[in-house]
């Protein structure tokens, strides 16, 4: 090895998930560029693995990119680690393998565990292929136009949810029309493990924990009665007749005119 950096792969909980490749490219590099230093020092402890620290946390990455630079000039080599999983992954780590990727350095992956992999392998959801966001903004208007295409993708959408807004964007998933069954996998690969299937209302649950949030959209409509109770469900949650017909059409394939009828008849027999 010389001059690399090595983006590893480590436990999302487990530290048994941990790779005899990754182990042994931490025994062997020159310095650990890490999201939590104090969580990494757990992982090496636990396996004998004493190196120097590089804090690297959003927000400092600029200011790490240039001292792992000034290392791999230096001919050493460094590993860039996150706190789980895969770095540069909804987690710390793309501006620095950017950086070293500009400045003419080798980037070699160390694969290890993905929690939106792991997520999907007990879900049993049978579609092939998914559409991964990582993080959902914390702004709520972002959040909502995000929310609004998912029925869109025609395949399953996964997000990451911190335990402090699973209560809040549960009900944003619901409230979308044209989304149908939600799957919420907690606590990957620890004792409390545990895989919550939603298809009505959303379930008592333990909100400790991380979360992988899988949306199914519904992607075509049975009978007319599906898009009919998909419109009222956009019209309840304030939208107008018109723009809750074109997004059902265009959810449903259901006649647009015929939807827009309907939403005028809804509105109507609430009034």
């Amino acid at each position: 090895m010389s001059a690399t950096l090595f983006v590893v792969g480590t436990p999302i909980g487990n530290l048994k998930d941990i790779t005899l490749r990754a182990l042994e490219t931490l025994k062997n590099v020159d310095l650990i560029a890490c999201e939590d230093t104090r969580h990494t020092m757990i992982l090496l402890n636990a396996y004998g693995i004493s190196k120097p620290l590089l804090s690297c946390y959003r927000g400092k990455e600029n200011e790490s990119a240039e001292k792992i630079l000034s290392e791999l000039n230096a001919g050493k080599d460094v590993a860039l680690v996150s706190d789980a999983g895969m770095p540069a992954v909804s987690d710390p780590g793309a501006v620095v393998v950017n950086e070293c990727i500009s400045k003419g350095f080798r980037v070699e992956s160390v694969p290890g565990p993905s929690a939106v992999a792991t997520a999907f392998s007990v879900s049993g959801i049978c579609k092939t292929g998914f559409v991964f966001l990582g993080f959902l903004p914390d702004k709520a208007g972002e959040r909502k136009r995000i929310i609004e295409r998912m029925p869109s993708f025609k395949m399953p959408v996964a997000v990451y949810v911190a335990p402090h807004d699973i209560d809040k964007i549960l009900p944003e998933l619901k409230a979308q029309a044209g989304i149908g069954r939600i799957t919420v996998v907690k606590e990957l690969t620890k004792i409390y493990e545990s895989v919550i299937r939603i298809d009505d209302e959303i379930p008592d649950f333990d909100r400790r924990g991380e979360f992988v949030v899988i949306a199914e959209s519904k992607e075509t409509a049975s009978t007319d009665t599906d898009a009919f109770e998909a419109l009222e469900k956009l019209l309840k949650n304030g939208a107008t007749p018109s723009s809750a017909a074109k997004e059902i059409s265009a959810l449903y394939g259901v006649n647009k005119n015929a939807l827009y009828r309907r939403a005028l008849e809804f509105c109507s027999e609430k009034r």
